[in-house]
């Protein structure tokens, strides 16, 4: 499956499975997560990072559809409160066109990194949608 098979099945899947449903149930509670790099891994100072979501869509910011929203990693920085719209800066950076993976390129040191899943307009959605921390090594290059 290409990214963007999967970009449209993670869009729309959560509109056609609440077209299924008989009788409105609450909905799944969300979770969301790195699933690379692991936390406390050593990486280079290019790396990659793959998000991790479930119980919820990906959408482009500026698309509003329910229950949907697009990442931003969070480089050594708490995150905003729920409603509040993430900065645009060297520590937060933005994947607004639904991006579900990325490469980081950091300088060596150590790092602590969250996922945040904002709304069509760049707002934290809320809790849920905040991941536990992960801490990161970023080693120098090795002399060639």
């Amino acid at each position: 499956m290409n990214r963007s098979s999967l970009v449209a099945l993670l869009l729309f899947a959560p509109l056609a499975l609440g077209a299924q449903a008989a009788a409105p149930a609450a909905p799944p509670r969300p979770e969301i997560f790195f699933r690379a790099p692991a936390n406390g891994a050593t990486v280079e100072t290019e790396f990659p990072v793959v998000f991790g979501l479930r119980n919820y869509g990906v959408a482009p910011a500026g698309v509003p559809f329910t229950r949907t929203g697009h990442f931003h990693i969070l480089i050594n920085t708490e995150p905003q409160a729920p409603g509040v719209i993430i900065p645009v800066d060297s520590l937060h950076r933005h994947y607004g066109a639904g991006q579900i993976e990325t490469t980081l390129d950091l300088a060596p040191g150590t790092y602590t990194l969250r996922l945040v899943l904002a709304d069509h307009e760049h707002k934290v959605i809320g809790p849920d949608l905040i991941s536990a921390p992960i801490r990161v090594t970023v080693r120098p290059r090795a002399a060639r």
